[in-house]
């Protein structure tokens, strides 16, 4: 109150009041209280603003440490939980929001449900987000138990939004939209919005990018902007990029200068930055390179002064691509150069990667050849280096987190054991009470052997699905495609070439994403097995034509299959059958429901197995198929550990005249889902 009154008063005001009803020394008295005051005040504005990290942690601290009630402990740490998350401290934040659900349930209260939802947030700020998916079944659970209507629309969120992060897309979307018309009738925008949030990013993932954009577009028009600015930039910078992937390149400048004036608006300079060099890249896309030339200078100041090197390596490689289609080539080499410097001292490979590739281009079309070649096979040492890097990063992820679950396993054996022993202890006061006891230790014995003959197998798979890995992308392969790459490249087919290497490259990437998982989606396996056969016409001078049918009752997105089943059998009806066959050879892919089961059907119309082991024995080739082999070891694994019937038969096709005329492999995989 003092502090209202001493600045807010009119000072003018005050001494008059002062001059008219009191004396001299009154005066006087309430002059040097006045200048007291103000010293107080001072120094209790420096305090707060540099004596203290956060009042507001202080004083919930402070109330911790006394003697309060519990209650009121679960509220403190609540509010400390949702400082820290808000404020990018996801360790603390989890810290609290656990101390706060065990104390909650230790006094008979049901925790509150904004403590599962900072721990979600927390964890995925992390990473974790198997770890913020199990947060999701708390939330469920508890509004399960509601009678509100107002839960029932947010139950559905929360369901829609588990079913997601379980890969169950269809069943997510109709959760969510049941959500959606539930918040309508109770004019419930803030759930009806996040349900809009939930399907942007199921179709995000289902690769459906108009659907994304039209429920991105409606999440923002739902909530309010002004107040969760730093929480819509990402939408908006995904909304901008959607529109310019989907051509509508004008639109999606359009949102992307939006989001600039709302991060400036936060004062986000790092935001900011971000958003210019996409809107840049966008004005390169249309063609509009004095616009784009002018915001890359923007952009690359302000990154200067954020000390964003990789954005400021980004700007200066662009700006060379923009002085290069002017064909300013000294200038575009001016800033290549300081972007292949500043990328190297951050040991940036993907931008080392293109920026050697747009300055072979460069060089090509200068006619200078041999500068060309030598940059080209600098891309192609950076290009092989971030392709090995990520390799081994994935198989370091795999590794620790088999160890990971090795040592849990170790753990939860030793606590098995332990009990055991607790469990004899107890059944020697009498001979009833030992008879269940080792009822219960053989049950629980039996159990854990069954578990660790479980984990056994799927170690086995991993290891079988990773020699297959190595076995499908088979050196001969590789390099074979490498030097038809090189082929182009000499030839100056820059576009023929430019359509090899992005085929192979993808070819590469869902390779390695794929072998993370023991079975995969029916659709993921076609898209693997088309690069490889357009890459194989490719590499053979279309010696063979192919096809793929897919039954229309199969629904490729929900069927799975084991991962890298059908390609090694694809390969052989290449290599053996078509390979040795005079004249345009033609394999076919087939896939057809028959009530449980999915057959899959193989045939080429090659020389046939008989005369290719004959064409084998005289190359005096010893060696059989490695692929087909580990393929057919994982079938037996799989039959073994899901209880399925998978196998595959082979048949030798002849003609009219009783001559060989090719292969049919039939692989029956039972459905899983």
């Amino acid at each position: 109150m003092l502090y209202i009154f001493v600045h807010c008063l009119d000072r003018k005001l005050f001494q008059l009041f002062c001059y008219i009803y009191l004396t001299q020394q009154e005066r006087n008295m309430i002059s040097l209280l006045y200048k007291k005051l103000l010293w107080i005040l001072l120094i209790s504005t420096w305090t707060v603003c540099f004596g203290q990290v956060n009042p507001k942690t202080d004083s919930l601290y402070d109330i911790l440490s006394s003697e309060r009630s519990d209650t009121i402990r679960c509220r403190c740490y609540l509010e400390l939980s949702r400082y820290y998350v808000n404020h990018y401290h996801s360790d603390s934040a989890i810290i609290y929001a656990e101390k706060g659900i065990e104390l909650s349930k230790k006094i008979g209260l049901q925790p509150d449900i904004d403590l599962y939802r900072i721990l979600i947030r927390a964890y995925n700020n992390q990473g974790e987000y198997k770890k913020s998916v199990s947060q999701t079944s708390h939330i469920i659970e508890i509004l399960e138990k509601s009678d509100k209507p107002s839960d029932k629309a947010r139950l559905l969120n929360y369901t829609g939004w588990f079913n997601f992060r379980q890969g169950n897309f269809t069943i997510a979307i109709e959760d969510l939209e049941k959500a959606i018309l539930l918040a309508r009738e109770m004019d419930l925008k803030n759930v009806e919005a996040e349900a809009n949030l939930g399907l942007g990013r199921v179709y995000y993932n289902l690769r459906d990018y108009p659907q994304e954009e039209v429920y991105y577009e409606r999440y923002l028009e739902l909530v309010d902007l002004d107040k969760e600015l730093k929480s819509v930039f990402s939408i908006l910078s995904r909304l901008g990029d959607v529109k310019r992937e989907n051509g509508k390149i004008e639109e999606g400048i359009e949102i992307y200068f939006k989001l600039i004036e709302y991060a400036e608006k936060a004062g986000d300079s790092l935001w900011i930055a971000n958003t210019m060099n996409r809107a840049s890249w966008a004005y390169y896309q249309l063609g509009r390179l004095d616009e784009s030339l002018e915001l890359y200078l923007k952009d690359l100041d302000i990154s200067r002064k954020l000390g964003r090197k990789p954005l400021i390596a980004n700007c200066l490689g662009n700006i060379g691509n923009i002085y290069r289609d002017w064909n300013f080539f000294e200038k575009a080499i001016e800033y290549y150069t300081l972007s292949i410097e500043v990328s190297r001292e951050i040991g940036d490979m993907y931008n080392l990667t293109w920026l050697y590739k747009d300055i072979s281009a460069m060089y090509a079309d200068m006619d200078r050849y041999q500068l060309a070649y030598d940059n080209f096979m600098l891309h192609s040492a950076y290009n092989d280096t971030l392709q090995s890097e990520d390799y081994k990063r994935r198989i370091l992820q795999a590794q620790t987190q088999y160890e990971v679950e090795q040592n849990k396993k170790d753990l939860e054996l030793m606590a098995v054991r332990l009990q055991q022993n607790k469990y004899l202890l107890y059944g020697l006061a009498g001979l009833s009470l030992m008879v269940v006891l080792i009822a219960l230790l053989f049950i629980r014995t039996n159990r854990l052997r069954s578990r660790q003959r479980m984990e056994a197998m799927n170690h086995k798979i991993s290891t079988l699905t990773q020699k297959n890995l190595r076995t499908q992308m088979n050196p001969h392969f590789i390099f074979n495609t490498l030097n038809s790459i090189q082929y182009y490249v000499f030839q100056n087919d820059r576009i023929a070439s430019n359509n090899y290497m992005t085929k192979f490259a993808k070819l590469i990437r869902k390779t390695l994403e794929n072998s993370e998982h023991t079975s995969i989606p029916i659709h993921e396996e076609i898209d693997a097995l088309e690069l490889y056969l357009e890459l194989e016409s490719l590499r053979f001078k279309e010696k063979f034509d192919w096809k793929i049918d897919i039954d229309e009752e199969i629904d490729t997105f929900m069927y799975k299959i084991p991962t890298m089943l059908i390609q090694p059998f694809v390969e052989n009806g290449i290599c053996h059958g078509l390979m040795h066959k005079e004249g345009n050879g033609f394999i076919h892919i087939g896939m057809k429901l028959d009530k449980d089961i999915i057959r899959c059907t193989i045939e080429d119309n090659g020389v046939g197995r008989k005369k290719a082991m004959e064409i084998k024995n005289d190359k005096s080739e010893n060696h059989r198929s490695l692929g087909t082999s580990i393929t057919e070891s994982r079938l037996r694994l799989v039959n073994s550990l899901y209880g399925k019937n998978m196998k595959i038969e082979y048949t030798d096709l002849t003609g009219e005249d009783g001559e060989a005329s090719g292969t049919r492999v039939e692989i029956s995989i039972p459905i899983i889902t």
